[in-house]
């Protein structure tokens, strides 16, 4: 992992998350809005490409930092540090374990792993914000908050194969390249 260019992507994708993720997002929607997450595309991305599980979960972790310093208020009014950036190294680290099973340059298989990906993480978060909330959070605001997350989830899935697209060229710059295999002579 090559950790000077990570950090420039993850600023380039939360600058992106926190402009263009408002310009896309869906907010005439009756549940609230819903919207895609750039940062989840970055973290599958790597995920899917790099070499350690160890480097895969450290991506997320610092990737969920940053979502978690830029998120304003949660499901109850102050937005705790910490709770996004466990479950991002933890999705992460599960995306690294998948990743052999499945096709990884086939928009399918993108599509659905950014999609639990996201849904994974925002629902895990979501909870817990709902959680460590004042008492005045009602059932029905969480079961709307969990559309919203679904929805969210299949918005970020559908752009998964255009980021993946958009970041194979950047590949070499973001990630070290695995030995290569000494010939036999």
């Amino acid at each position: 992992m090559r950790w000077a260019p990570f950090l420039i992507f993850a600023y380039l994708f939360t600058l992106a998350q926190t402009t263009l993720g408002h310009i896309l997002m869906l907010d005439r929607l009756t549940i609230g809005p819903v919207g895609p997450d750039f940062i989840v595309l970055l973290a599958v991305f790597i995920a899917m490409y790099v070499r350690t599980a160890v480097d895969g979960m450290l991506v997320g972790w610092v990737l969920g930092t940053l979502i978690d310093l830029t998120t304003g208020g949660g499901a109850g009014a102050a937005t705790r540090v910490g709770p996004m950036a466990i479950y991002f190294a933890l999705a992460a680290w599960l995306t690294f374990q998948v990743r052999e099973a499945i096709y990884r340059e086939r928009a399918l298989p993108q599509m659905l792993l950014a999609g639990v990906f996201c849904l994974l993480t925002h629902t895990c978060w979501v909870s817990t914000q709902v959680l460590l909330s004042p008492p005045y959070m009602a059932w029905g605001g969480f079961g709307r908050l969990l559309v919203q997350v679904l929805l969210s989830s299949i918005y970020t899935g559908l752009l998964m194969p255009l980021a993946h697209f958009a970041l194979m060229p950047c590949r070499g710059w973001l990630l070290t390249e695995p030995p290569s295999r000494s010939r036999r002579r």
